[in-house]
């Protein structure tokens, strides 16, 4: 299987499972649930997704498992992306092309739109089915992404963000925080779910997935910065991101050296694991840019 077919399938399948999760919710008519749907139809990657069920995968994790991760992972980024968008956040009226959840809906509707997100999550991952996965590892895996979005974590990366300096080690912590820790987290997720665990493996992916997780924020900060309506959009608003900062051939270069960092943890991981389907999804990562 190439590397499109591959992220192809599993982003067919988050989504298949995301719409069929919302169809379930009470009150379908309601305004909030049309602008939940409207937020997971605008489209997206999905990587996070695809990144847990290759690891899944490798780590021999049921699938049905993997669906429960992948959708609880996929909640929270759809609530960080709508209140992300906000007028007193980034104040963007524009995702993917389509109109913001607060552009559509307007502002409080789109702020509970998100916080509905985030309780969904921690929902998923406290009563989805989960099949091998005891309820001390789900206690595990719910202190771990909560850990990644709170105060030592997104919400942390988000505040950095409103009140950045003009450093260098200000803008890679916004991104660690703001990014890489999802990522990293949703990495986690899939390895806790598994019957291995290992100091050293986790230290390993941990290492992989803060690499890719930089590397891949760089990445959209270049697809925005070479945004004819982007850079329109937000004339007035403070731009803080490595493009702007650096511009594009040092962001190029910056995403290069990371992508090389997660390719020296793929080697140490190649010592226990098949990592030959992993490899096919990181080639498709990198030649998105």
């Amino acid at each position: 299987m190439n590397s499109i077919n591959l992220c192809e399938m599993y982003r067919h399948r988050i989504n298949k499972k995301l719409l069929k999760m919302i169809r379930k919710l009470p009150f379908q008519n309601s305004v909030l649930l049309e602008s939940i749907k409207y937020s997971i139809v605008s489209g997206g990657k999905r990587i996070r997704p695809c990144l847990i069920y290759v690891f899944g995968t490798m780590f021999k994790v049921n699938i049905i498992t993997l669906d429960s991760i992948s959708l609880a992972v996929e909640c929270i980024h759809l609530y960080s992306l709508i209140h992300d968008d906000l007028p007193c956040m980034d104040n963007d009226d524009f995702r993917r092309g389509k109109l913001t959840c607060h552009k559509r809906y307007g502002e409080d509707v789109s702020l509970i739109a998100g916080d509905a997100f985030q309780s969904l999550s921690f929902n998923i991952l406290s009563s989805r089915s989960m099949p091998g996965v005891s309820y001390y590892k789900r206690l595990k895996m719910i202190s771990e992404l909560s850990n990644s979005i709170g105060f030592s974590g997104m919400c942390m990366g988000q505040v950095l963000d409103l009140r950045a300096g003009k450093s260098t080690n200000k803008l890679e912590k916004i991104n660690l925080y703001k990014t890489a820790f999802l990522i990293r987290s949703s990495v986690r997720l899939a390895y806790l779910s598994s019957k291995y665990f290992s100091k050293t493996t986790l230290s390993t992916l941990d290492r992989f997935s803060i690499a890719i997780g930089l590397a891949f924020q760089i990445q959209d900060d270049i697809i925005d910065f070479k945004s004819d309506v982007k850079k329109f959009k937000k004339s007035n608003s403070r731009i803080y991101t490595y493009p702007f900062k650096f511009g594009l051939d040092q962001s190029y270069e910056k995403i290069k050296k990371l992508y090389q960092e997660a390719f020296f943890a793929l080697r140490d991981l190649k010592k226990k694991f098949n990592i030959s389907t992993l490899e096919i999804l990181i080639k498709f990562i990198i030649n998105t840019i």
